[in-house]
């Protein structure tokens, strides 16, 4: 019994000791190893911390990703930029440096005593920047002279470029450094003077195309002056990103509509909601933005009353004007107020209590059917229907055909617009809708404001037979399914074949703008920015008279081509135009020529 327990006791003795033989063996062990690191492996870094060294992480910025179009043409990257700088004490006379190089490069007189301060304060062996963003020539002049002038040293970097200057300029962006709520930024929070993306694409896809930033490890002295570089991990370049905008169709668009004060065009292919072309003038040259010093420029943006910095096809809201009025018929089809068959009496006015609503053919249409209002543009037709239909019926016609919302596209600082209801007024000015409102918002006017690309995307519902197409500026491989408004299908055609005879039938508004080569189909629109008195619609010529730029009509056109089995769809807004069958129609008619010749 007695031997038993001693067994016993004896072997719970000899668990513990093997418990506390294995702490030690493990604490000798840690600190051999410790031992180790410190005096053989990682050696010549404590030595060189106990020389009062120390060592720095300093941080390696990426390279940001470029912008392509959609044929892979370069619209953004990165070129190669040499900035000079002055070491103080590399130099005897860091003033005769300056003066010297003043001979090869003008440098103001003011930048050179800045420099002079400046390199009393800061330690002699750290680098003052003279000049920035040297271009070639300048280059080779300072590298021919450089042993004559004492203390200059060379630095290459890399500063973003946008190869077609205005042209995308609204779309792509621009880069610049981050403002101080910027810097908290997760994708730049080691790397506070990044220049980051501010507008456009550069902005939505700041994580894509910033990267991954790198570092490395340097030895620096007591003095802050660098030793050696211990280690080094690059950076990751950012990815590139590529758009859906042909840069061919692009430029072409530009320049038909810059011969205007101000307008935009937007292109749509109807397969697949890619946009081909968005175009917007006035626009800014990014470049002009990013190149230091450029306060001039950014002063003649700023007080140019036309808004450069506006990006029209997704920030500017207008009326839509007669282009509305395909929504207010497909609403009055869909709900049974009219058919083919109905027809209403234009004699130029219709009354409604103590007020007159006048069409703009001041004799009237005389009788008209759906398709020969949309044809002829009859505003009482639509005065007519919209009484019957309702403005709230309207405006979820208007909704479900893409009016009044902002897209998933990754375009920052949309403006959604306005489609009014009778809860729209409530909650916006606590007032009551009014019947007149509707005989007014019936024909694209009053509250209705949209802009270009709702309206590019309106018809292209209306030409894909009712798909719910949805734009896309991310080109993308795979192919996209919209879903089927099945319910406007017969309504939709009836508006197809009106906006044929628009175009291709005389007394149609843009029949001086049909194409034989090009055949297309649309609705023009022309957009009052201003009240025109009685006395006005009772002169026979007050619309030929010359207006004051400001208070012209808004020009407007909407359209689709070919005519059977469509690809494209268009809108173009042409501020102060005049007549959107005068102005707008015919640069549509351009726009869809040239996008046919190239056979894409």
């Amino acid at each position: 019994m007695f031997y038993s327990d001693d067994k016993k006791q004896y072997s719970v003795i000899n668990r513990r000791t093997f418990l506390l033989y294995l702490l030690k063996v493990s604490f000798f062990g840690i600190v051999g190893w410790r031992l180790y690191d410190i005096q053989i492996k990682n050696s010549q870094k404590y030595k060189t911390l106990s020389k009062n060294n120390q060592i720095d992480v300093e941080i390696i910025y990426p390279l940001r990703g470029k912008i392509y179009d959609t044929n892979k043409k370069v619209l953004a990257s990165n070129i190669k930029v040499f900035d000079v700088y002055i070491i103080p004490e590399n130099t005897k006379n860091i003033n005769k440096s300056l003066n010297e190089l003043n001979q090869i490069i003008k440098i103001n007189f003011s930048d050179r005593r800045k420099i002079i301060e400046l390199s009393k304060k800061v330690k002699k062996f750290e680098k003052i920047k003279v000049l920035e963003n040297i271009n070639w020539s300048q280059l080779e002049r300072i590298e021919s002279n450089k042993l004559n002038i004492q203390g200059i040293f060379i630095s290459q970097d890399y500063m973003r470029t946008y190869h077609f200057d205005n042209i995308v300029s609204h779309l792509i962006g621009y880069t610049n450094k981050p403002n101080r709520e910027e810097v908290e930024l997760p994708f730049i929070a080691n790397m506070p003077n990044l220049e980051i993306g501010k507008d456009g694409i550069e902005k939505s896809f700041n994580p894509n195309l910033i990267g991954k930033s790198g570092q490395r490890e340097i030895e620096v002295n007591s003095y802050g002056r660098v030793i050696r570089e211990i280690s080094r991990q690059d950076s990751q370049k950012g990815n590139d990103i590529q758009i859906t905008i042909d840069l061919r169709i692009q430029q072409y668009a530009l320049n038909l509509i810059k011969e205007h004060k101000a307008g935009s065009a937007v292109l749509m292919d109807i397969n697949n909601g890619n946009i081909l072309c968005m175009v917007s003038t006035p626009s800014y040259n990014p470049n002009k933005i990013i190149q230091k010093p450029n306060k001039e420029y950014w002063d003649s943006i700023l007080e140019n009353e036309l808004s450069p910095l506006t990006y029209r096809c997704i920030q500017g809201l207008y009326a839509p004007g007669s282009t509305f009025k395909m929504v207010v018929a497909i609403a009055g089809i869909v709900h049974g107020i009219i058919d083919t068959n109905t027809k209403h009496f234009c004699s130029g006015k219709i009354g409604l209590g103590d007020r007159l609503y006048h069409c703009w053919k001041n004799n009237g249409h005389g009788s008209m059917n759906v398709s020969d209002a949309i044809k002829e543009s009859c505003d009482v037709f639509f005065y007519e229907i919209s009484k019957k239909i309702g403005i709230d019926k309207i405006a979820r016609v208007a909704e479900d055909f893409g009016l009044g919302k902002v897209y998933d596209v990754p375009l920052p600082n949309q403006k959604k617009g306005i489609i009014p209801s009778r809860d729209w007024k409530k909650k916006k000015y606590d007032e009551s809708w009014y019947p007149g409102e509707t005989l007014i918002s019936a024909i694209g006017q009053g509250f209705v404001l949209t802009n270009p690309l709702q309206l590019a995307v309106m018809t292209s519902i209306i030409a894909s037979n009712g798909k719910n197409i949805k734009p896309n500026i991310i080109k993308q491989n795979n192919d996209i399914e919209f879903e089927k408004l099945e319910k406007y299908q017969n309504a939709i055609k009836i508006i197809k074949s009106s906006m044929f005879k628009v175009v291709n039938e005389s007394k149609g508004t843009a029949y001086n703008s049909r194409s034989e080569s090009a055949p297309f189909a649309g609705k023009t629109g022309t957009s009052q920015v201003r009240r025109i008195t009685v006395a006005e619609r009772e002169s026979e010529d007050f619309r030929k008279k010359e207006v004051e730029w400001k208070k012209r009509d808004h020009a407007l056109f909407v359209g689709y081509m070919p005519v059977e089995n469509p690809k494209y769809a268009v809108s173009v807004v042409i501020e102060h135009g005049g007549s959107g069958a005068s102005t707008a129609a015919p640069i549509a008619k351009e726009i869809f020529q040239f996008t046919k010749n190239l056979e894409i």
